[in-house]
């Protein structure tokens, strides 16, 4: 599916777009919405999608702005892919992620855009060989859940169950230490007085983010993701809407770092690397610390760390997986679920 039958399908299944790629009213809207989830940043579209396509497969980023009554109303990051043989729907390589709305949105709007793109997915699964497509609320700060869900659910998709990791950064820091695992807060303390600690955003010289990228692949001991996406996360920091937590020891050598986004409302956590000689002392608490304080700087409404992994999650998590997610547990002021909506095609097409 190319560019041009996205756009036929869309105007078959009654929705007026105009795609990411082709405008640049992508960051308006953006800037119109009550809350910035961190997943609709231009930015991060384009760093996932750099990562999935370095990891084989065909993919084609459909992104758009949603229209109604000629004017701009709503942001939708929708990608489409075809990798061993599996099509696939979904917002880079994630579960398909709603259209979010400006803030004077009407909600009659909203319904009848929400209504437009479910079935959008539905005309899409007449023409091409779409077996499963699993989507996601997205988180806002507020309770319930939203229309995206529930009319998932009324199409006939099943209820799955995740868990995602936040911190409420409306809380005055001394609160948020608080909730801090015990051994933590005495990490955090020994770390900040046995490291270096460095806040990098908006200039960065090359030399220490090619530190930071070979720390990684030291640790990782394998190239992980290609070099167009280090390279989009680089400029992400030197535009400011990055920021890259660096510690050093005495003598100067970078022993940990910590890559992190923000919008002007959520933060969440990119990647991080540690020196592996140095596992016995306090290097990520400080880094996850510090990130707090710098998006409570930043004006950042919540900070979301990851997700929360538990055995009985499908697919089983590995046990580093489930290790990771205990650790940052330990920093987080809340366990937000993540509800998903899995619907099954039975329709064979062509692609």
């Amino acid at each position: 599916m190319n560019k041009d039958d996205f756009i036929r399908l869309c105007k078959r299944a009654g929705l007026s777009i105009v795609l990411r790629q082709d405008s640049s009213l992508w960051e308006l809207v953006y800037g119109r919405v009550p809350y910035q989830s961190t997943l609709y940043l231009s930015s991060m579209i384009d760093y996932q999608l750099e990562y999935q396509q370095g990891h084989g497969g065909y993919w084609e980023d459909f992104s758009c702005v949603i229209f109604s009554d000629k004017k701009p109303v709503a942001l939708w990051p929708i990608t489409f892919s075809l990798k061993d043989e599996v099509v696939n729907l979904s917002s880079q390589g994630r579960e398909l992620l709603p259209p979010i709305f400006v803030d004077d949105c009407p909600n009659k709007t909203k319904k009848s855009v929400i209504r437009s793109a479910v079935n959008l997915i539905d005309v899409i699964s007449d023409e091409i060989s779409l077996q499963i497509v699993t989507t996601v609320s997205v988180f806002d700060g507020s309770q319930g859940l939203d229309n995206w869900h529930a009319l998932w659910m009324k199409s006939g998709a099943e209820s799955l169950v995740q868990h995602n990791l936040y911190v409420d950064l409306s809380y005055q820091i001394e609160k948020i230490k608080s909730f801090l695992r015990r051994r933590y807060k005495s990490f955090v303390s020994t770390g900040e007085r046995i490291w270096n600690v460095e806040v990098l955003s908006g200039f960065i010289e090359r030399n220490v983010w090619e530190e930071f990228r070979h720390l990684h692949l030291e640790v990782a001991q394998r190239v992980t993701r290609s070099e167009g996406s280090w390279e989009l996360q680089y400029l992400s920091v030197k535009t400011g809407e990055s920021f890259l937590i660096v510690l050093r020891d005495d003598e100067g050598k970078m022993v940990g770092a910590g890559l992190f986004t923000a919008s002007r409302d959520e933060g969440c956590y990119a990647v991080g690397a540690y020196d592996r000689g140095l596992f016995d002392k306090p290097l990520s608490h400080v880094v996850q610390f510090r990130a707090i304080q710098e998006m409570q700087k930043r004006g950042c409404l919540w900070y979301f760390i990851g997700r929360r992994s538990y055995p009985s999650d499908e697919p089983t998590p590995s046990e580093k997986e489930l290790s990771i997610s205990n650790f940052k547990e330990g920093f987080s002021t809340h366990l937000v679920p993540s509800i998903q909506a899995m619907k099954k095609y039975t329709k064979n097409g062509t692609i």
